[in-house]
Formats: structure tokens, C-alpha cells, sequence
């Protein structure tokens, strides 16, 4: 699919797909001057969308991908690719970390959101 229904079927602007682009978070094929966007990448703006909606940067969602392209599971790793590694760890825990307090945040809110409506409800109830 071509930049203008890539846009609408992510709800992304042009401009931050080509901002995408040019950071190297996307590699559209390119046909006739075109670009030409496909289903894996659909997958990789989805995955964009939701690491930025729980708090990721977009270095960090780059060192991320960029990790995961290259990972080797294979081979023995170097000492910078083992520091990289933990410093990824260290903030995928970091992450997780804050969303369990947002997660109780939410709860919290939910109960005070469920009592005023209860008091609502009766005052309401008295008042018909």
C-alpha cells in the first residue's frame, strides 16, 4: 500500500511515517519512486504505536528493534553487545516497573470513579 493508505489505516500523519523513515524505524520498499508499505510493517507501526503509548521513547523503541534485527542467538556475544543487552533489560524492567504503578493509579481512580457515581445515583434516587 501507498504513504497516503498506510497513513489511514495506522491514523499517523505522513510526515511522522517519513519521520519514521528517516530515523530508520521503517524500510518501505520503494517501486517506481513509490513507496510501498506492507503488512510486516503495518506490525512494526503497531508495535511503535503501543511501546510509545506505554512510556517509549523513540531512541528506545529504535535500540529495541535495532537489538532484535541483529540478535544471534546462536553466537557468542561481545562485551558491548552484553552490556547493550542488560541496559535493554534494566529498561524493560524500568518499564514494567512504572506500568504496575499506573495500573494501580487506574484502579484507584476506577473506585472513586465508581463511588461518585454511586452517590450520584442515589442522590438521584432521593430526588425523583
Amino acid at each position: 500500500m501507498k504513504i497516503s493508505q498506510f497513513a489511514e489505516h495506522t491514523g499517523l500523519s505522513k510526515d511522522t511515517i517519513r519521520y519514521y523513515e528517516k530515523i530508520n524505524l521503517l524500510h518501505p520498499e520503494i517501486q517506481h519512486s513509490q513507496r510501498v508499505y506492507s503488512s510486516e510493517d503495518m506490525e512494526k507501526i503497531d508495535t511503535i504505536i503501543k511501546l510509545k503509548d506505554i512510556g517509549f521513547s523513540l531512541r528506545e523503541i529504535k535500540a529495541l528493534f535495532d537489538w532484535s534485527k541483529d540478535a544471534d542467538h546462536q553466537r557468542k556475544l561481545s562485551e558491548e553487545e552484553i552490556l547493550n543487552l542488560k541496559n535493554i533489560k534494566t529498561l524493560f524492567q524500568d518499564k514494567h516497573t512504572e506500568m504496575l504503578r499506573k495500573e494501580e493509579r487506574i484502579k484507584e481512580m476506577k473506585q472513586v470513579l465508581l463511588r461518585a457515581n454511586q452517590k450520584i445515583d442515589d442522590l438521584l434516587e432521593k430526588n425523583r
